[in-house]
């Protein structure tokens, strides 16, 4: 069977949870392909079964993820598909795992399977990603949990995450930071900001996922297509980057995924 797989991911969660689905794919003898959002090679009605994974943001997935989905071809005939959302809190999901779905449903996929994985949060101009060992616990149950989910998905189990609110909010919190992070989240970019210790390495340019950071004046700019994925701040070697509002970065704990080298993955992307 032939299968494709479609991830948006910062700091490597989202990619490892479907790379790990990919390997279990492929030792079950099935055709795979992995490939970001932002990249070629697109979605084919010839796969049998079509995957996604997708990271939450402020209740929901991404807002170059809802773009992909929504300009997806409608498919003449139902193709299996699932969707694992990953989260650092898995009970602040929100609407990601629905959101996704009722796109796909209305392009004419059949998503018999949706799930969410705890993964490490990368939050770090707002709040303290966990430390390395803590980390690496979590990545280690997460994927275990893509194993499993990639086990069921091959042996035809049906599995549907339930909506919840999330412990300690408020319907009106929920929703009101649901709405103002996708109505803002085109504006948030003008919020970074870099401290003396920025060298210019140019790093942050030439990693970003969507090619929104340019180097001007020997400093970097955001624009407005960033989708505050954290890649920048998480990556930068000085951690000089920080958002106007939240403080310095320096005595937090920076995340990526140990085994996400995005700048390999860009030069085979770019290829």
């Amino acid at each position: 069977m032939k299968i494709c797989l479609k991830y948006f991911s910062g700091t490597g969660n989202s990619y490892k949870i479907l790379d790990t689905c990919k390997k279990f794919f492929i030792n079950k003898g099935c055709e795979v392909e992995l490939s970001s959002v932002t990249d070629e090679p697109d979605i084919h009605e010839e796969a049998g079964l079509i995957g996604f994974c997708f990271p939450v943001y402020a209740f929901g997935i991404p807002r170059i993820c809802r773009q992909y989905l929504s300009g997806l071809p409608k498919f003449s005939e139902p193709v299996k598909a699932f969707v694992l959302i990953t989260a650092g809190d898995p009970q602040e999901a929100g609407f990601s795992v629905r959101e996704s779905n009722g796109i796909l449903k209305a392009k004419g996929l059949d998503v018999a399977y949706s799930d969410v994985i705890h993964m490490p949060s990368n939050w770090i101009v707002a709040m303290n990603p966990p430390p390395k060992q803590e980390a690496r616990l979590i990545i280690s149950r997460g994927v275990k949990k893509a194993e499993q989910a990639a086990r069921d998905i091959l042996n035809g189990a049906s599995h549907h995450h339930v909506f919840n609110y999330p412990p300690g909010y408020s319907k009106f919190g929920f929703y009101k930071d649901y709405y103002l992070f996708k109505a803002g989240v085109g504006h948030l970019w003008r919020n970074f900001r870099t401290d003396e210790t920025c060298d210019a390495c140019g790093l942050c340019e030439k990693i970003c996922p969507t090619g929104s950071i340019r180097t001007v004046n020997e400093r970097p700019e955001w624009k407005k297509t960033c989708e505050q994925c954290m890649r920048c701040a998480n990556f930068c070697p000085k951690k000089a980057i920080f958002q106007k509002g939240e403080g310095s970065v320096k005595e937090r704990n920076k995340y990526y995924e140990p085994t996400f080298k995005p700048l390999k993955l860009k030069k085979h992307e770019d290829r």
